[in-house]
């Protein structure tokens, strides 16, 4: 029997790690993280685009600020439950974290159990318990992703836990020390992974996209550092951190290193936090977690199409909503594609790619626009704008929330809500297919080995639309030397190489050509995500 002194003192004992208070979420530190470029204010994006952010946001800062107050506030040290009293070695004898069942050749990163990671546990089933099951309910709609990325680079599945401590899984979390996505890169990283972040689009809330670049970090990491756990601190706390703690103390052992000190309290809790969640989230049910409702997956298509068309028009032509087609395309900022470059990536819902086309044909490329970007400059009044692209004074103001009419800054921005082309900026390009958009045809000879599709791909038209204007009705009868006719097709492409550079992507390099990721497949013969740093890639120019 155990003496009394030893079952209190077993009860009353904090372990070292503890001794650190949990940090709130205050920056990351690091040669990667000491440069951040400022973001647009919340009040430069439109407004759906704040409301979702701003809530996103708070519930992100909410929930480490959750952790934060139940860390630093002793926890070890409240009294006993009367279980103790009445029955001590039966009570210390439960294992209400189902410790013994924790079987670490269940995952595919290396799992400890210690102290640290047991008050993790304890928090995600008592007082974070709210926040967890939420977190666990977005899983359903991106864990097949990422799990299909992650089995794609040959990485461990288990990393989709790196992205909940990160985010929640909230594609618009924006973190205090503004990280953004669900991987909550730095923009001075996330440019450095491909991701385009500017005015206008921010991909590191594009899942994918996001999804894409934390694979090429962790696995820069992890053959930097030979272990997870140092590459998970390198992406909390930043490479130079960690390779300084190596260097002073002469060890490459994380829980070594964070005993003597080398990371701050966030990155202390940052491993033994991943673990928790990996160890709950394996087995959900047997932590009280059984009954959480998993989001749908994530199902969309991805297709090109021209750029500067409104977001408004957009939608009406998939037939959704704006707040749905946002949904899909939390990447764009702002109420239009951008300019530049003149081919862009979106997401439809599956299955509507053929009548959106359709419908977006249908729009002259004159009204496809309905908001328009405007800096003002010295001099200018909010009725000089306004007479420039032939609107009400009152409807900028009404559209940018302006109280003042005499208060316009220079260099301010202003969207200026407009039909047609009455800015005087160049005209849009057409999308491709529906009726013939002109009486002279280019034509196509057929050469050996083409088909159908790869000629209506290659000329950014639609096969239909191919099989129409020539009469076909079989696809797979042409022939060599057959001449096709293509309405408003686009000139014939010029094509050109591309040599894969180290840390590139597939869809990076297909983002970067304007085409999409399944064509820069198709153009090369390539059956998965897999490249070589040297590789020689067929695009067009």
């Amino acid at each position: 029997m155990l003496n009394s002194a030893l079952l209190f003192s077993l009860w009353f004992a904090v372990p070292a790690s503890a001794s650190k208070p949990l940090a709130s979420t205050t920056g990351k530190d690091g040669s990667l993280w000491d440069f951040i470029e400022a973001p647009a204010a919340p009040s430069d994006s439109d407004a759906h685009d704040a409301v979702v952010s701003r809530t996103a946001s708070l519930e992100l800062r909410a929930a480490k600020a959750k952790e934060s107050t139940y860390f630093n506030n002793a926890i070890r040290l409240a009294d006993p439950p009367i279980e103790f009293y009445t029955d001590p070695v039966a009570h210390l004898a439960s294992d209400p974290l189902h410790l013994n069942e924790i079987d670490p050749s269940e995952f595919d990163i290396p799992v400890v159990v210690n102290d640290s990671v047991i008050r993790w546990m304890e928090y995600f089933t008592g007082s974070g318990r709210a926040w967890y099951g939420k977190w666990l309910a977005r899983s359903g709609r991106y864990w097949p992703m990422m799990h299909e990325k992650l089995d794609d680079a040959g990485l461990p599945r288990d990393l989709v836990f790196l992205s909940m401590i990160e985010s929640g899984y909230a594609t618009h979390a924006y973190s205090s020390a503004a990280a953004v996505g669900l991987w909550q890169f730095m923009a001075a990283t996330g440019k450095g992974y491909d991701l385009r972040i500017d005015w206008w689009v921010d991909e590191r809330r594009d899942p994918e996209l996001a999804t894409d670049a934390a694979i090429n970090y962790l696995t820069k990491l992890n053959k930097r550092y030979g272990h997870w756990y140092l590459a998970w601190a390198a992406y909390n706390a930043g490479p130079s951190r960690v390779s300084r703690g190596i260097r002073n103390h002469g060890t490459k052992d994380f829980w070594a290193l964070s005993k003597k000190g080398s990371f701050r309290a966030e990155t202390d809790n940052y491993v033994p936090k991943l673990l928790a969640a990996a160890i709950i989230g394996k087995h959900p049910e047997r932590y009280g977690f059984g009954d959480v409702t998993r989001e749908d997956p994530m199902d969309h298509e991805t297709i090109t199409v021209s750029a500067n068309v409104g977001i408004d028009v957009l939608a009406q032509c998939a037939d959704v909503t704006i707040d749905e087609f946002r949904a899909l395309n939390p990447q764009l900022r702002r109420w239009a594609l951008p300019p530049s470059p003149a081919r862009q990536l979106i997401h439809l819902p599956r299955n509507r790619t053929k009548k959106f086309l359709s419908a977006l044909d249908k729009i002259p490329s004159d009204r496809r626009i309905t908001h328009r970007r405007h800096t003002v400059k010295p001099g200018e009044t909010l009725g000089t704008v306004a007479k420039q692209y032939g609107v009400s004074a009152n409807a900028i103001q009404t559209v940018n929330k302006i109280r003042n009419v005499n208060r316009i800054s220079v260099g301010q921005n202003l969207v200026i809500p407009v039909d047609g082309d009455s800015s005087g900026s160049r005209s849009l390009a057409s999308s491709t297919g529906g009726s013939p958009a002109s009486k002279r045809p280019q034509t196509h000879k057929i050469k050996s080995g083409q088909t159908l599709s790869g000629i209506a791909k290659t000329h950014g038209v639609r096969m239909s639309d191919l099989k129409r204007w020539n009469n076909l009705k079989n696809a797979n009868r042409i022939r060599p030397g057959q001449k096709l006719k293509l309405y408003g097709a686009a000139p014939g492409p010029k094509w050109g190489s591309y040599t894969v550079r180290r840390g590139d992507t597939l869809s990076g390099i297909a983002r970067r050509h304007g085409c999409s990721t399944t064509q820069l497949r198709d153009w090369n013969k390539i059956s998965g995500s897999r490249i070589m740093a040297g590789q020689k890639l067929r695009v067009q120019k």
